[in-house]
């Protein structure tokens, strides 16, 4: 069903067992932080969103272990391993050395990889360049990244993801983006075996026909600095299933309702 916009986060009284288990596991102590996950998992239940997603990770220190080196998966498929000197703050996991400050997965390999086809983020960067990769699974050459998703930053001002699929390079670039040191933007894309549908803020900006991945080597997924970002993550997510538009919609509106509450969007 979809869903729609609420201007406030209130406590559902019945709880849920997966939200439950998810803050037990981390430790999660602050109660708006239980309340906005209780409401968020139900939410994505209800659009019948959650079980499509392998990987949800939920970044604002409220939502997560807050300190320590681990970024909790929600879904509890991977958690992720800090590298260099990731720090915890309110507005999200934030990512301050550019190429040595991310949070990754030896456990998400070629072949996990390989079975990704939905990936999304939200992101906030503080510095004004272009190619600022946000998340990626990057093979290590030219023919055979998975995919990017990259914020740039100056003269083109947009958000994208680049992906190299059979030497094919898909969403080279996207809709433009406004206040875009200041306030965060959001990605969600589906790589369908007929369509690629990407969201840009929660807007449809393109789809195009899809063709087989490529990744033919194995690297570490990177959330944070696989390469120049410097700046905030406030969530990531990836899934094994196409989404639809409706789909697609539903997860963002679920995330801006209780995930991303307070922040400049």
């Amino acid at each position: 069903m979809p869903l729609y916009r609420s201007t406030f986060s209130v406590f559902i009284p019945t709880p849920d067992a997966d939200a439950d288990s998810y803050i037990s596991r981390v430790g999660i102590t602050d109660l708006q932080g239980r309340i906005d996950i209780h409401n968020f998992v139900k939410e994505l239940k209800n659009a019948g969103v959650y079980s499509l997603l392998t990987s949800i990770y939920l970044c604002r220190s409220r939502h997560n272990a807050g300190s320590g080196s681990t970024l909790f998966d929600l879904k509890n498929a991977y958690d992720l391993t800090a590298v260099g000197s990731p720090t915890w703050s309110d507005l999200g996991t934030f990512y301050a050395s550019a190429g040595n400050d991310y949070h990754g997965s030896a456990s998400i390999t070629q072949a996990v990889a390989a079975t990704i086809l939905q990936v999304g983020c939200c992101a906030r960067t503080r510095i004004i360049a272009d190619n600022q990769l946000v998340m990626a699974y990057d093979g290590g050459s030219a023919n055979d990244n998975y995919f990017k998703i990259v914020h740039n930053n100056s003269s083109a001002s947009q958000f994208y993801v680049f992906y190299t699929r059979n030497s094919v390079a898909y969403f080279p670039t996207a809709g433009t983006t406004t206040n875009r040191n200041s306030a965060y933007q959001t990605m969600q894309v589906s790589m369908g075996a007929t369509v690629h549908r990407q969201m840009i803020n929660g807007q449809l900006v393109t789809a195009t026909l899809a063709t087989s991945k490529n990744p033919i080597n194995t690297q570490t997924f990177k959330l944070g600095s696989a390469s120049a970002f410097q700046g905030y993550i406030g969530y990531a997510n990836f899934g094994t299933q196409e989404l639809t538009l409706q789909q697609l919609s539903d997860l963002e509106m679920c995330y801006n309702n209780y995930i991303m509450t307070g922040l400049m969007r």
